[in-house]
């Protein structure tokens, strides 16, 4: 009996450690004011080609942005580059009437884990800086991905190159989704601006 118990709890514990969860890349669509629509819409940063890409573990969103002015090229002093948790509420009530796609990605136990650790990190300190011609939160995304393992290595360089703006990001992990059979959510935004399309 005491046999049959022990391999009841053994079995309970690698099941645990080896389930699955889920983390999500949320991609906000970039956009500009519709027309007539400049007295009630902003213009924003990057237009069509702007936009946002973060991730969510558990009830926080992260991503990636720059503290005050965004540098030309990433620098290693005064670097301005911060990773911000938001929950995942905010984060809901805050697009309700934004375009944006999310990718649903199944990871492990330990590869959750290894989000959560790596964000913990990164929320305390980042590891680059925000610039133009630099990190970006696409380009940190991925990073955070590459990881994992969900996506194949790149020098830094080639992420930001790669990925110099969210659409680039998106359509690469549209067509994983596709592939790997990942969940897909799309959530159209508001007829008042016009966003920009895959």
């Amino acid at each position: 009996m005491k046999k049959l118990l022990f391999l009841f709890c053994l079995s309970f514990a690698v099941v645990a450690t080896h389930a699955q969860q889920n983390i999500t890349v949320h991609f906000l669509y970039g956009s500009v004011p519709a027309k007539g629509q400049l007295k009630t819409e902003k213009k924003v940063f990057g237009g069509k080609k702007g936009g946002h890409v973060t991730i969510e573990a558990g009830d926080s969103i992260f991503g990636f942005q720059p503290k005050g002015t965004c540098h030309m090229i990433g620098m290693k002093k005064n670097a301005n580059g911060y990773f911000k948790a938001e929950q995942k509420t905010y984060w809901t009530k805050d697009t309700v009437s934004k375009k944006y796609t999310s990718v649903v990605i199944p990871v492990t136990a330990e590869q959750y884990a290894h989000v959560k650790n790596t964000f913990d990190q990164y929320l305390q300190k980042s590891p680059y800086d925000y610039a133009f011609l630099g990190m970006r939160c696409a380009a940190a995304s991925y990073d955070v991905l590459e990881d994992i393992g969900v996506v194949k290595k790149r020098s830094r360089v080639g992420k930001w190159l790669s990925f110099f703006y969210p659409q680039l990001l998106r359509r690469k992990m549209i067509k994983l989704a596709e592939k790997n059979e990942y969940a897909l959510v799309k959530h159209e935004g508001r007829k008042t601006r016009n966003w920009e399309m895959e």
